[in-house]
């Protein structure tokens, strides 16, 4: 092989290696560089739902949201916001991109998922807690302009701030109910208001014991469930190691009143029950929009 023959061969490897395709995946580290990582945001999120954040490098919006109309992107389908939170990211670059971005917890409690589908856009992330759970480290590809779209598992969050800063520190901001077991204890309104939302109930002998449930609009008793639902506008949750404490939270501003016993007598237990299988068509009704006169009401 001649030296010319040599020199264009070792050209066209380069060319071969500095081509589009191999230069187009870039990695990005936003890390906790952007507005989403500050208090002025992380309070607009705990009084709105909603916080954005904008960025120049690359050029793109960050938005968390409570609920998907708010989240700011085109998110279809049915999606229940009292079971979701919402990440969204809207991206202008023609460049594609791996990002690597860090969610403060104060948004949604840190938890480790893979490959989470998305809502808008088509691809998935990741998420990993971080920097002892202060923070959520999520990985996703951008491959054009355009909005990606996740769901945020609700269920390991609360909307108004981390959730294990909030059970750690929810029996400093609110009463704790010290019921007499026989007879019904009352949650007032105005005990579950605001952005917290929580009471604390005192459980000596454990949830099987346990008997509590909330006014519906029509006047009724109803079983509170115990974790958030649809059809219900309060929930409960234990928290693990703590067999005492049950913690009672409402899905909005407009909490019902709720009451409960420590310690239900049978006849007491059964009745809850049978509210509980007439809540049926009201939950099927809620969830699919229809009406179902035949199954009762």
């Amino acid at each position: 092989m001649t030296r010319t023959t040599t020199m264009l061969v070792a050209a066209l490897l380069v060319v071969t290696l500095l081509t589009p395709a191999a230069l187009a995946q870039s990695r990005t580290t936003i890390d906790d560089d952007h507005a989403l990582d500050t208090e002025a945001q992380q309070a607009a999120f705990v009084q709105e739902g909603v916080a954005t954040a904008d960025l120049t490098a690359p050029d793109m919006q960050l938005t968390v949201a409570t609920e998907h109309d708010d989240a700011g992107c085109d998110i279809d389908g049915f999606h229940s916001d009292l079971r979701n939170d919402y990440l969204c990211v809207e991206y202008t670059e023609e460049v594609d991109r791996t990002i690597r971005l860090y969610i403060p917890a104060e948004y949604w409690t840190p938890y480790v998922r893979e490959n989470v589908s998305p809502v808008a856009g088509d691809q998935s992330a990741s998420f990993e807690p971080i920097r002892d759970n202060g923070y959520t480290k999520v990985t996703f590809e951008v491959t054009e302009p355009g909005t990606y779209a996740w769901k945020i598992n609700a269920e390991a969050s609360i909307a108004s701030g981390a959730k294990e800063r909030t059970l750690e520190n929810i029996e400093k901001v609110t009463g704790v109910g010290m019921p007499n077991a026989s007879t019904w204890s009352y949650i007032k309104p105005e005990q579950l208001a605001g952005n917290n939302s929580a009471y604390v109930v005192r459980a000596p002998n454990g949830t099987d014991a346990l008997v509590m449930e909330y006014q519906t609009a029509s006047g009724e008793w109803a079983q509170v469930p115990d974790e958030a639902e649809s059809y219900a506008p309060v929930y409960y949750e234990t928290k693990d190691g703590v067999d005492d404490r049950v913690y009672v939270f409402a899905t909005s501003k407009e909490a019902p009143e709720v009451r409960y016993k420590t310690q239900a007598e049978p006849t007491t237990q059964i009745g809850a029950a049978v509210r509980q299988i007439g809540q049926i068509p009201t939950r099927v009704e809620d969830i699919f929009g229809i009406d179902i006169p035949f199954l009762g009401g």
